[in-house]
């Protein structure tokens, strides 16, 4: 069926919420799955495979590497933003200065701190705030009432306290890296640690408040449990350990009097807790309200009536109910039965009361709901998913009065302006000038979008690119910050045909593509018809003939004519039943295959090749049990292919030079994090670039060598694919919390003027002779007097050996090295150099052995 884009919006609007799972030609779950979970899982597992730890600790030892080391290509780089900025991704939580309305934090999910000085009207109304951290997710935020120059903001995003087994189909987990609680005395201008979970492991803090009365005393709920600060988070200690506490309130008259709640997806230990005493001791409220649940809940208190508070309980895909006591939590009463938080009750749902009317009650999850007298009678549905499709102008609401994006993760009434409430959603931030009964979008410039991989450029058009967004539909890029929104779900894998502008391709979750025959403005289903794909399931145009398709679920799909109708090469599962993750297509042969599959069946994470179209597949060995996250073919040489991997404590860059019998990891200085992309210059095909969660590093010397190339960019940025606009030679990157950027090749000439270059430390040569039998020599150059040792790895990565070789003047020289007991393969070796008063500097290059 074909869609017009107006008509396109009354019918996505009826069907496809965003965060719901849309219509696809997939067998359907018995359990309800949301985007939202799917995304997550992901997420969490590309990064968390094989060992079920996110190592905050290796981005903070990347990020801290990079600022350090002068070694860099930043000063080459100048990344600029080309949007969207009309398009707001996910927002986790928003805090008001205490005197100014018009000064407003936010949090978002995975793109860091933002600040607005007009409450978010205007173009360019946010500005995204670095505090000299990786931080990513900041998911709590707490200003001072009486010096708002004092700020915490807590971080990582979080809704599982514990890993379960690795999965892409139905897992739900995690989100985004935490380091803790920072703190700034100046506004906002500096930061500090203040709780440094740097070096932990995955951690998260969801909620911070300070104590009314003193507010030297704070209380952070976080995922190891409550905690508390009785100077001023200068120390922290856990009070209540259950994991996952979620929502901390307290008593404005008694603070001795602490509410708090705990839970997450299927936590067995979850409830609602009261103390008396400050934190001393808690009790579990009972009476009326469930004591466990498989979601969460969220709390208010009745800000004119202290004895009173709502709790918002939801199981992981259900409401529980809306629930009010008005004797401090002793006994509640069910005010609500409404689905309101539906599949995300794990998720997203609040409730808020009113201070200006506080009979008006405001409970929230997909959508908002409403009732004017405590919720004694019924609650009304006051938005609906209604947004715009098309283009939507930069700062203009995103939709008509009654549309609020769905899955609503904190609603928040204005102290200073009456009956003014803002809610932080998976679209942006909304206000109600009428406290729930009509909304606006509050997003101009706020550039928080959480793009998936394969973004797309035209080959002739600078001006025409496509992507798809976390629960923000795909959108097209058409040369300035206002992007059109099109197809709708979760948007993934996007494409342009090399040939033919006017074919476009597009995707939501779970393989379901979409192809336009006029620059985008229709889009009609050719998806095939695959069984349980993955979340992020793959597709890609063959380079040497376009008409030609693959797409991934189980099976392996071929189109001929440009998704028309589709084949099976091979009836048989290529993994086992394990979902394909990522293709790649030989650039001058559309035979020659590589895929990589996802570990949810069969518990293991593998890579197959194709020689004949994907009729028959070989399992490729040597290489890391982690997650692929992409394949690339050398554009000149198909027989030299590279492959990025996630996870941690492993390489995560392998090459071959034979076509796939023999893999080796070309790492070298690149840090120990989740890479997500690789790309190489065809012009250049020396200078490769890597994406990875910290952000984009190049090498000039085919991988030998990797240097930072970040400058433009976020402090830290989720880079998740790079790609090639052709037209104007920019390297683009779509990142997953602040958008897409774009910057110049390295070695493009922008001048007439040369461009002047620094000097490598250490230059390492190819061993000669090569293969090697019994002995082989090893060149390089040194620019300064160093300390040089020499590592010798296996194709699995394994150390083989090494030596402490000397040290060295400046100049060229020449290490021979005995070889004659290793066993035939193939060998990387890695050559380490360190001037005085300089970091290690380490290249890699390969060997090969023979036997004699």
């Amino acid at each position: 069926m074909k869609y017009f884009l107006p008509a396109l919006f009354g019918l996505l609007t009826t069907l496809w919420s965003c965060e719901q799972q849309p219509p696809t030609k997939s067998i359907p779950q018995l359990t309800p799955q949301s985007g939202a979970g799917q995304a997550l899982d992901m997420w969490t597992l590309q990064r968390s495979y094989p060992d079920r730890t996110i190592s905050t600790s290796n981005l903070t030892t990347a990020f801290n590497d990079r600022q350090a080391t002068a070694l860099s290509r930043d000063s080459e780089a100048n990344w600029e933003s080309i949007g969207p900025k009309n398009i707001a991704g996910r927002t986790l939580k928003l805090a008001f200065h205490p005197t100014d309305t018009q000064t407003i934090f936010l949090g978002s999910a995975s793109g860091g701190l933002w600040k607005t000085t007009s409450a978010g009207l205007g173009v360019a109304a946010w500005e995204r705030i670095d505090i000299g951290f990786p931080v990513l997710a900041v998911s709590s935020i707490a200003i001072s009432q009486s010096n708002p120059d004092i700020m915490y903001i807590g971080t990582g995003e979080m809704y599982n306290s514990e890993e379960t087994k690795p999965g892409v189909v139905n897992r739900l987990t995690r989100g985004t890296y935490g380091f803790g609680i920072f703190k700034s005395t100046d506004g906002g201008k500096s930061w500090e640690k203040s709780l440094d979970w740097s070096y932990q492991d995955m951690r998260a803090v969801q909620d911070i408040v300070f104590n009314p009365l003193d507010e030297n005393i704070l209380y952070a709920a976080t995922s190891i449990g409550l905690m508390k600060s009785e100077n001023a988070g200068a120390d922290w200690t856990v009070i209540h350990d259950i994991p996952m506490a979620v929502d901390v309130e307290i008593n404005p008259i008694d603070t001795n009097i602490i509410y708090v709640t705990h839970g997450s997806l299927f936590q067995d230990d979850s409830g609602i807790f009261r103390s008396n005493d400050s934190g001393n001791s808690f009790k579990k409220l009972r009476i009326g309200v469930p004591t466990t649940y498989s979601g969460k809940a969220m709390l208010t208190l009745d800000p004119t009536d202290s004895s009173t508070l709502y709790a918002s309980v939801a199981d992981a895909f259900r409401s529980r109910g809306l629930y009010r006591s008005s004797n401090n939590g002793e006994s509640w009463v069910q005010v609500n039965e409404e689905d309101v938080a539906m599949f995300q009750g794990w998720y997203s749902h609040d409730v808020v009361v009113n201070p200006t009317f506080p009979q008006s009650v405001v409970q929230l999850g997909i959508d908002v709901w409403k009732s004017d007298h405590q919720g004694l009678t019924p609650f009304q549905q006051t938005s609906w998913l209604r947004g715009r499709f098309g283009k939507n102008p930069v700062g203009v609401p995103d939709g008509p009065p009654d549309y609020v994006h769905s899955d609503i993760h904190q609603a928040i009434f204005h102290p200073l302006l009456p009956n003014t409430l803002f809610l932080a959603t998976d679209g942006g931030v909304f206000v109600s000038g009428d406290g729930g009964e009509t909304f606006a979008s509050r997003n101009g410039g706020l550039q928080t979008t959480q793009f998936y991989a394969n973004f797309a450029n035209s080959t002739t058009n600078a001006d025409f690119a496509i992507g798809g967004m976390q629960d923000n539909s795909t959108a097209i890029y058409t040369g300035d910050f206002e992007w059109t929104k099109v197809i709708g779900g979760d948007g993934m894998s996007a494409a342009i045909d090399p040939e033919q502008d006017n074919i476009v391709y597009g995707s939501f979750q779970s393989l379901n593509i979409f192809r336009s025959t006029d620059g985008g403005q229709n889009f009609e289903d050719i998806a095939p018809m695959a069984i349980k794909p993955a979340f992020s399931a793959p597709f890609e145009i063959a380079p040497s003939n376009p008409r030609v398709l693959y797409a991934g679920g189980r099976l392996l799909f071929k189109s001929t004519n440009r998704g028309n109708s589709w084949s099976t090469p091979n009836a048989n599962f290529i993994d086992g039943g394990n979902a394909i993750l990522k293709i790649a297509v030989a650039p001058d042969n559309l035979n020659r295959l590589l895929v990589s599959t996802a570990p949810n069946v069969t518990g293991t994470a593998n890579i197959f090749k194709s020689e004949d179209g994907g009729v028959s597949w070989t399992k490729l060995t040597g290489l890391p049990d982690r997650l692929a996250t992409d394949l690339v073919f050398h554009p000149e040489n198909p027989d030299v292919a590279f492959i990025t991997f996630g996870g941690f404590r492993s390489f995560h860059v392998y090459q071959t030079m034979d076509g796939g019998q023999n893999w080796f990891p070309i790492d070298n200085n690149l840090p120990d994090i989740p890479h997500n992309s690789l790309i190489i210059d065809p012009a250049q095909p020396n200078n490769i670039y890597i994406a990875n969660d910290l952000g984009v590093y190049v090498s000039e010397d085919a991988g030998g060598t990797w240097l930072p190339f970040m400058e433009g960019l976020p402090e830290v940025t989720l880079a998740m694919h790079l790609s090639i606009s052709p037209a104007n030679q920019k390297l683009r990157v779509a990142t997953h919390g602040n958008g897409v950027f774009e910057t110049d090749l390295v070695g493009k000439v922008i001048s007439s003027l040369p461009q002047e270059r620094v000097p490598q430390p250490l230059t390492l040569g190819q061993n000669f002779p090569n293969p090697a039998r019994n002995q082989t020599t090893i060149p390089f150059t040194l620019t300064k007097k160093s300390t040089v040792s020499l590592s010798l790895f296996s194709s699995s990565g394994q150390l083989v050996k090494k030596l402490e070789v000397g040290d060295f003047l400046q100049g060229e020289h020449q290490y021979e090295i005995d070889v004659s007991n290793l066993a035939s393969g193939s060998y990387l070796y890695e050559l380490s150099s360190k001037a005085k008063g300089k970091p290690w500097v380490r290249q890699q290059k390969w060997l090969i052995k023979k036997g004699g």
